[in-house]
């Protein structure tokens, strides 16, 4: 299911100009949400990156040189609390391994129990401060009035399947963007030797060309790549001058190399 999903957003992303959308922007967004208090906001992206990958990891590299630690649960469950919503902040803190994971992490273990917490109070208020209940007096008399049938309720409408149709765009991107996300900047090169005449997918590829080979050059792994980054960045501009590498997956400095600054 995860893998789908991904093939589906690369298919959008051909057609809405982001290439890089998956579960890794989610969490990287969601994060930034939850720094800034947007719970609403930190809760929507925490469901897309458990979509794409659910299961808690120690270091994972969301774009360039940015790693972090991956607990989406743990952000789900922060932002279902700040809502008022304790059921599901204890549901999400108590999944997939979460529980024993967040022990290695000091200060977001102590957020985690201070929401337990919290939510246990709350959870004791509730119980014990219940209105009392009214008994509203009973008229003797007996209703000769015949019962109002109520029709039965519709029937559920059916659950339709929807098979995602991946462009063309798309499927030649993938191997681009996975070895790209994954840190393999050499392959990024040589699959993207050669370069569609289609504009917009031109200037992906480009793109992704300049990003791997800047990455290189900036490490000093590649002495030619400084060269390659700079022609894959006239040629992607070439392309289609009005598309603009996306913050949320290049780093700042590719960006500012991108822009001429």
């Amino acid at each position: 299911m995860a893998r789908v999903l991904r093939l589906a957003l690369l298919g959008l992303a051909c057609l809405a100009g982001s290439a890089l959308a998956d579960w890794k922007q989610d969490y990287a967004r969601g994060v930034e949400a939850a720094g800034d208090g947007r719970w609403g906001d930190t809760a929507r992206y925490m469901q897309g990156a458990l979509a794409g990958n659910a299961t808690p990891e120690k270091r994972v590299r969301l774009y360039g040189q940015r790693y972090e630690v991956y607990v989406p649960q743990h952000y789900a469950g922060l932002a279902a609390w700040r809502q008022g919503d304790c059921a599901s902040a204890l549901r999400y803190w108590s999944q997939g391994g979460n529980a024993s994971f967040i022990q290695g992490f000091p200060d977001l273990a102590s957020v985690e129990q201070e929401g337990k917490a919290a939510c246990s109070s709350s959870s004791q208020v509730a119980t014990t401060e219940k209105p009392p209940v009214v008994t509203p007096p009973v008229e003797n008399r007996t209703d000769t009035r015949p019962s109002e049938v109520k029709p039965p309720p519709p029937p559920p409408p059916p659950v339709v399947e929807q098979t995602v149709q991946l462009s063309r765009d798309a499927l030649i991107l993938k191997p681009l963007i996975d070895a790209y996300l994954s840190g393999r900047y050499a392959d990024v090169i040589k699959l993207s030797a050669k370069v569609p005449p289609t504009p917009r997918l031109r200037w992906h590829m480009l793109t992704l060309r300049a990003a791997a080979a800047f990455t290189l050059a900036e490490s000093g792994a590649d002495e030619g790549a400084g060269q390659i980054a700079r022609s894959a960045v006239a040629d992607a501009r070439a392309a289609d001058a009005t598309l603009k590498p996306d913050p949320n997956y290049f780093s700042p400095r590719f960006i500012a190399f991108y822009s001429g600054r």
